[in-house]
């Protein structure tokens, strides 16, 4: 009897035990997968971190997008590389340079004609013609003259001649010549930041080719050309006044292509100058074949290089602008005399153009000056950063001018808060860029790695790649845009973000 109560106890004990144990265990279960169990807790805690992950790659990348913003200007702006240009014509003296009185005529322009980025600086050597030695003084003199001119912030046209007066003969002899380019060589690099491009000159009446004693001869114009070549840095180019004079040393009628633009190659250097611009079925004699077969090949040249001149004859029917800004964008017109021909101009400020978009109506003048060389229009941006703290900016700018960006920039993008300010350089060539008339790319760089967290306004900066230019505004590149280009910050304003570390 007794061993049986203790067998019943026995069982008992165990069926409690095995109770309790089921307790404990649902217990564990609950703590482990419950609502405030530790792996439900855990995984919630997970899924915050990935939220939080999420919302601050949002809110770095937080990008305020302004589609009016970018609604295209009517605007004349004064832009590096293009436009209307005053002449101003030097005589090089034997004694001393009047540099004030040349100052005054810079600063003249600057306050007169504020629309005007290029000065076509002619240096006339009429003095040097029969004491032909070039001296050290005499270079630091003309190199005073870029000097000032950089000071206001100009590009220069640059061209030597022996004549300003259309007098015939005016050369010394053509190894002197030759000898002088060599003289010149400092003049050419010292300012290459400012020369827009090199004119050829030297030969004939006004350096341009004609009524001289050489210009007839092909191998001495082949070797003031040579000489040219080799003399003048090779990011400037060399502009001549036929498109013969250029067929001609190469020896074919090849043009420079989009492979070898902007290249060290010959044809890529090679430009063209039109002084007798629409005067005349033949621009006054500048092409003898039929004007169209001439077009279709200056076409393709000034596609990657600059074209530009004088206008003359009102009476030309080709200086009709129904005529004219078709012409000026074939050959892609980038600068222009803005005084000669006068009566030229009067001709356009009394024509009415009646294309398409923002200009319908606006005098022929007005659209011509405007889009000479290239205008810019931002028409779409797209913002993107990072966690990793990589931006990427994509833009669309399309160019609705004459002509195209030549010149090498640099493309920096700025931020800046209310009390920072970030600069980003970049390596983007925005030349290659360019296709069916605009010019579309993306900006992947890394943010700074000591930015602060802040609102932040983006800009554009396109600016000459010289150290001697990047601080002066007249140099840098302003977008056709309403409320873009900010003054003070030197650059084109195209939206806001919020950056948070």
């Amino acid at each position: 009897m007794e061993k049986r109560e203790q067998k019943g106890i026995t069982l008992i004990a165990l069926v409690i035990t095995i109770i309790v144990l089921i307790i404990l265990a649902g217990v564990s279960i609950t703590m482990l997968t419950g609502e405030n169990g530790i792996i439900t807790q855990a995984k919630e805690s997970k899924e915050k971190t990935e939220e939080a992950k999420g919302n601050e790659i949002k809110i770095l990348g937080k990008y305020e997008k302004f589609v009016n913003l970018y609604e295209e200007s009517k605007e004349t702006l004064r832009n590096p590389d293009r436009g209307f240009y005053k002449l101003v014509q030097v005589e090089l003296k034997t004694e001393d340079e009047d540099f004030k009185d040349f100052e005054d005529i810079i600063k003249d322009i600057s306050q007169e004609d504020t629309d005007v980025s290029i000065i076509s600086f002619q240096l006339n050597l009429i003095n040097f013609v029969e004491n032909t030695q070039i001296s050290n003084k005499k270079i630091e003199d003309i190199n005073q003259y870029f000097s000032i001119m950089r000071q206001y912030g100009y590009q220069v046209i640059f061209r030597v001649v022996y004549d300003s007066k259309g007098v015939e003969n005016p050369e010394p002899e053509f190894e002197e010549i030759l000898s002088q380019i060599d003289r010149l060589k400092n003049v050419y690099i010292e300012n290459e930041d400012i020369i827009l491009v090199v004119e050829a000159g030297f030969l004939g009446s006004y350096g341009e080719w004609h009524s001289g004693k050489y210009d007839e001869d092909i191998s001495k114009r082949n070797a003031l050309i040579e000489k040219l070549l080799d003399i003048v840095p090779e990011k400037i180019q060399i502009n001549l006044r036929r498109p013969s004079f250029i067929t001609d040393y190469t020896g074919n009628m090849n043009t420079v292509t989009k492979l070898n633009a902007y290249s060290s190659e010959k044809i890529a250097r090679l430009g063209l100058h039109n002084d007798g611009y629409l005067a005349s079925a033949t621009d006054l004699g500048t092409f003898k074949e039929e004007r169209e077969e001439s077009l279709n090949w200056q076409e393709k040249q000034t596609m990657y290089t600059l074209f530009g001149g004088e206008c003359q004859n009102k009476d030309s029917e080709y200086t009709n602008l129904e005529n004219a800004i078709p012409d000026m964008e074939k050959r892609h017109c980038t600068y222009m005399n803005k005084t000669y021909d006068r009566e030229v101009k009067e001709k356009w400020k009394e024509s009415t153009y009646t294309g398409k978009g923002i200009y319908n109506n606006e005098t022929g003048y007005k659209y011509i000056q405007d889009h000479l060389g290239y205008r810019l229009v931002l028409k779409n941006s797209d913002i993107d950063i990072s966690n990793a703290g990589d931006m990427e900016v994509k833009l669309k700018i399309e160019n609705v001018g004459f002509g195209n960006i030549v010149r090498e920039k640099q493309i920096v993008l700025i931020l800046k808060s209310d009390n920072e300010k970030y600069s980003i350089k970049t390596t983007i060539d925005i030349r290659e860029k360019e296709q069916d008339g605009f010019y579309e790319f993306t900006i992947s760089e890394e943010l700074p790695e000591d930015i602060k967290s802040g609102n932040y306004d983006l800009y554009l900066n396109i600016q000459e790649p010289y150290e001697s230019l990047m601080g002066n505004n007249n140099y840098k590149i302003k977008l056709a845009n309403t409320h873009t280009w900010d003054e003070e910050v030197g650059a084109n304003y195209i939206g806001s973000i919020e950056i948070l570390k």
